[in-house]
């Protein structure tokens, strides 16, 4: 992976370890979004037609890269938070019906659910000792009022990485709504919404995917949408949305239906690059890389004693790395940030995590400073 390196010109000046919160752009987006801007300010101020057509591109890249056999599953979105909205204001819920969230779980996976306790839903939360939840967990919390289980695909703190495949059985078995929220795994570690049997998934696109910040997308199935009353219309989610005065079309039988007008299309633009890269590069590829940093990581830090909030086994694997020393966390975070070392301070601890133009030298490099630290 050594070659990608050039494309990220942050590498020059910065190790950088923070993919967990916000992506560098590459040189790949940065020509497509100065070309773009180009036009825009230059030739053509519209540039409706080629923007419409690079984004249902890219909605065809986000469908390959989670494995569904149809775009029109797709929505573009802001963020993760409003494609999790989407759901969870369009469902009829009634009250004392229960949401299961794995406890620790970051903001954007928690907020639209317990704005439904207003209409007397319960959100319970799942304890996590293993860093996530296991199969047995959910099944000893599920109860006849359990309508869903919202969890994320790799835990922003631990980096755990949840058996997708064995939690969507049992929601499917129990007739449990299944939402993932994908952010912290989907760009580097194969996914598949079939396999898992997923029935919502929300994902922005700012971490893992390497995109402009305020874009993201929404999946949801055919049967997912058709039990929501959608609180929010916009014009584009309309047929035949040209025809603009006509008040009584109807919404697209498309996941665009949520799409309510303008679409971020400079954020597309820069999502289409960025996509285009890593599905070239192989996010298989790009999982075993992750797979050899972080084992390098983890052997390193164990060595110089290190606690680590990280689940280490390997079948929990995600590209995240979260540790900290007996005391003094924040001064060894300041430590590193002072040479260069880009991380984040999570509740008291100290976030790696690294994508595939990053290689073991990196971690070295984070953990000479640790040694020097204990010094």
């Amino acid at each position: 992976m050594e070659n990608y390196r050039q494309f990220f010109p942050i590498t020059r000046h910065k190790t950088y370890l923070n993919h967990a919160a916000v992506a560098p752009l590459s040189l790949k987006v940065r020509k497509a979004l100065r070309t773009y801007y180009k036009i825009r300010s230059e030739k053509k101020p519209g540039n409706w037609g080629q923007a419409t057509q690079t984004a249902s591109e890219l909605k065809n890249m986000f469908a390959k890269l989670i494995n569904t056999n149809s775009s029109d599953r797709i929505a573009f979105t802001q963020n993760t938070t409003h494609g999790l909205n989407i759901i969870a204001s369009g469902l009829n819920w009634q009250a004392d019906d229960e949401i299961l969230i794995p406890e620790r779980e970051f903001p954007a996976n928690v907020y639209p659910f317990k704005n439904l306790e207003r209409q007397g839903v319960k959100i319970k939360f799942l304890p996590a000792d293993a860093g996530g939840i296991t199969s047995q967990t959910l099944l000893s919390n599920i109860t006849k009022k359990t309508k869903m289980l919202s969890i994320s695909f790799v835990e922003f703190l631990s980096g755990y990485k949840h058996n997708m495949q064995a939690l969507g059985q049992i929601c499917h078995d129990k007739n449990i709504l299944f939402i993932v929220d994908s952010i912290q795994g989907l760009g580097a570690i194969p996914f598949d919404v079939e396999k898992y049997k997923i029935d919502g998934l929300a994902n922005g696109a700012h971490k893992w995917l390497m995109a402009p910040q305020g874009l993201g997308f929404l999946y949801i199935t055919q049967q997912l949408q058709d039990k929501i009353n959608q609180s929010h219309l916009g014009w584009t989610g309309l047929e035949n949305f040209e025809d603009f005065l006509n008040y009584n079309r109807k919404p697209v039988q498309s996941a665009a239906r949520y799409e309510l007008g303008t679409l971020n299309f400079a954020g597309i633009i820069g999502a289409h690059a960025a996509l285009k890269f890593l599905l070239e590069v192989g996010i298989e590829n790009i999982y075993q890389n992750l797979i050899k940093i972080t084992e390098h990581a983890i052997k390193g830090l164990n060595d110089l004693g290190f606690r680590l909030y990280t689940n280490p086994d390997k079948k929990y694997r995600s590209g995240i790395i979260t540790f900290y020393p007996k005391n003094n966390s924040r001064d060894l975070f300041q430590t590193l940030i002072d040479k260069n070392i880009i991380c984040s301070l999570r509740d008291g601890m100290i976030r790696i995590a690294p994508h595939f133009y990053n290689h073991k030298k990196d971690i070295d490099q984070v953990l000479n400073v640790c040694e020097d630290f204990l010094k």
